[in-house]
């Protein structure tokens, strides 16, 4: 547009999980089926309609706006080329040592079954419960001339107690000092109760 020889080259983007949910939601309302109803193969086509209607709306959108894009190429990120392309960066990335793979926590959601992205997340605050699980000393201690008989864990989360295996403490907390290096039971099932208050 200034005289300088340039390529705005268009593009769409297929928006993942984003897409995916709102072509689902859409199902669901107006057919009452949900993505598992289909065949993999049927559903994907549901998307590519849903995308295909969309993309073409924003193109017009554009080329309203008089963007001086070079409308033949236009490219779709799930398009052959495209993903020819990013397989191949992956995989150059792979083998140079700049990605790897690893085990990580991630954001599993249920309902999609597969992984949400951090910005896709909904975070929601619930009102829950703070539990104090105490675990029985081996040998008793004494702590400002208090014998001390369990250390008590705090948790919002007691079903985690089955795999426990040891207790930590701040190292900074002069007053538990005294518990380092101590050994504790595990509390039995019986008298789980006396141990949860």
């Amino acid at each position: 547009m200034q005289g300088f020889n340039t390529l705005w080259m268009p593009g769409t983007d297929h928006a993942g999980i984003a897409t995916q949910t709102v072509v689902e939601k859409r199902i669901l309302a107006e057919e009452g089926k949900r993505r598992t109803d289909f065949k993999r193969d049927e559903f994907v086509a549901r998307v590519q309609a849903w995308k295909d209607e969309y993309e073409a709306r924003i193109i017009e959108q554009l080329k309203a706006m008089g963007c001086s894009c070079d409308w033949p190429r236009t490219r779709f990120t799930m398009d052959e080329t495209c993903a020819k392309a990013v397989r191949a960066a992956f995989f150059k990335l792979f083998k140079d040592g700049l990605i790897y793979r690893g085990k990580r926590l991630v954001n599993w959601d249920p309902a999609t079954q597969t992984v949400l992205a951090d910005d896709e997340v909904e975070h929601e605050t619930i009102q829950g419960n703070f539990w104090y699980l105490r675990y029985p000393l081996t040998e008793p201690v004494i702590i400002e001339s208090k014998r001390v008989e369990y250390v008590t864990v705090a948790t919002t989360r007691p079903e985690t107690m089955l795999g426990d295996t040891a207790v930590a403490m701040n190292p900074n907390d002069l007053e538990q000092n005294t518990l380092s290096a101590k050994k504790s039971n595990y509390p039995s099932w019986a008298g789980l109760s006396d141990y949860c208050r």
